[in-house]
């Protein structure tokens, strides 16, 4: 091969590679391949056609992937979404931003958009799980078009017909007028003759008062009934001075009693000061020194502390009891464990599971239901199933040690072991108020989503009650 042919294989080798090189380039950064990324996650209960791959962007910008989506379980459970967000937005990207579905223009393709948080609100760390928002689609909007058109229509049907409904009454109604019009043309004359009638006679009335006939013509006229009336207001005065001298003889008569029994009031007085005194005494006699120089208020305070002490240092003997080399079967064989020093790790090895007596298994559904604050509470339906569950329980209640363990499969670890805790937490008070069990003898333990090795159960969403029978 000549030196040139080999002068142009090689630049060809070479400008392929600096045209491999530029491509490799421009897809890497559109695609954000040589960008710092951190993950967080968020649930949908509708994916609205969204695929793996699809854009996420942040307050409109493109800033990343969906790099994986997740099926969820059962059918109660959200699809999770794992997004990866190009570092530099992370500032912006907090815990109160929402997560949500939307489409690029009318019919365009999908992608998540995650809003600008707040700057009260902290950073989001990664792997954390933002909120989400679910967004209507382009077909539930042209539904809910349709039904809100055929609504219209439907509104401008009645509307029609209720339009012709009230033409046909007014012209009904305006020919019962022009009936009752002429029906009662008579009656109006009538009328108007009575009052012209009426009219005459109260002019004769009015003219016969004037002239002093009747009783209201002598009240306005009569000289004698004027004098009466004089005479009647004279006696209403006399009267009323009457009552004022009565009125002053009382204050008189008040006034001589105070002053006369005056006496006996300070004297009562002087009485209850004795009275005080002498219960001052008795309490300062109650309360004197001893022979010890020591109150008897003191006396009775490190009385009570005493017993106090006795009872707390009989607690920590009993639970030294229970932890004695000798004794500590004893009490493990009846049952006796401290809960609260039981991890799930450690719970396994325990007789709960091991010689369990019953073990009942409640599924959650139907068992509890979201509360205002977003926390689970018991519903009746399943304060209903414990207490038919129990029925094989009953037996041996109430004094064997019983557990109640959480189960939940519903977000990350952490929270499906709060999940399972206030499970099992709802579970145990309901079972000690209504079977009033002895809340020693009754405990909890959060377990997620996977029971104990040899319970016959690879995972589980509710709770169950283990029971084992005191020796």
């Amino acid at each position: 091969m000549s030196s040139k042919k080999k002068l142009w294989v090689g630049v060809f080798i070479v400008g392929g590679i600096l045209l491999f090189s530029v491509g490799l380039f421009l897809i890497g950064s559109r695609q954000q391949i040589f960008s710092h990324h951190f993950h967080v996650y968020t649930d949908l209960s509708d994916m609205q056609t969204l695929q793996t791959g699809a854009a996420v962007r942040v307050a409109g910008m493109d800033a990343g992937q969906v790099t994986a989506i997740d099926i969820p379980r059962n059918p109660s459970s959200k699809f999770r979404l794992t997004l990866e967000v190009d570092e530099k937005f992370h500032p912006i990207v907090r815990e109160d931003s929402v997560a949500s579905i939307e489409t690029a223009g009318m019919v365009g393709s999908k992608y998540v958009n995650i809003t600008q948080g707040s700057a009260q609100s902290p950073e989001v760390p990664p792997d954390a799980t933002l909120p989400s928002q679910q967004s209507s689609g382009m077909s539930e909007l042209m539904k809910q078009g349709n039904v809100i058109a055929k609504d219209v229509q439907s509104t401008i049907k009645d509307l029609h017909k209720n339009a012709d409904e009230t033409l046909e009454s007014f012209t009904s109604t305006a020919k019962h007028v022009d009936g009752m019009i002429v029906a009662v043309r008579g009656h109006v004359e009538q009328i108007a003759s009575n009052a012209a009638q009426v009219s005459a006679d109260a002019r004769e009335i009015t003219s016969g008062i004037r002239h002093g006939q009747g009783a209201a013509g002598k009240l306005l006229t009569d000289q004698t009934v004027a004098s009466n009336i004089q005479t009647t207001i004279e006696q209403a005065k006399q009267t009323s001075t009457n009552v004022e001298q009565a009125s002053d003889k009382v204050n008189g008569m008040i006034s001589d009693i105070q002053q006369n029994d005056l006496g006996d009031v300070h004297k009562t007085v002087a009485n209850a000061s004795d009275m005080s005194t002498q219960l001052d005494q008795a309490v300062g006699k109650f309360l004197a020194k001893g022979n010890n120089n020591q109150d008897t208020a003191d006396a009775l305070r490190n009385t009570v502390q005493g017993a106090q002490h006795a009872v707390t240092n009989f607690s920590d003997d009993t639970e030294a009891l229970k932890h004695n080399f000798l004794l500590r079967g004893f009490f493990h064989r009846r049952g006796f464990f401290d809960m609260s020093e039981l991890t799930p790790e450690k719970y396994d090895g325990t007789n709960f599971v091991k010689k369990p007596q019953a073990r009942v298994w409640v599924p959650a559904a139907g068992l509890f239901e979201a509360d205002s604050d977003g926390t689970q509470k018991l519903t009746k339906l399943g304060q209903s199933l414990l207490d038919q569950s129990m029925s094989d329980l009953t037996p041996f209640l109430p004094n064997n040690p019983i557990v109640i363990e959480g189960y939940a499969v519903e977000g990350i670890p952490a929270q499906r072991y709060v999940a399972s805790r206030e499970r099992a937490l709802d579970v145990r008070n309901y079972l000690e108020a209504h079977f009033h069990l002895k809340p020693e003898l009754v405990g909890i333990m959060p377990l997620g989503d996977h029971p104990p090795p040899g319970t016959g159960k690879s995972a589980w969403d509710g709770v169950c009650l283990a029971l084992i029978v005191s020796k």
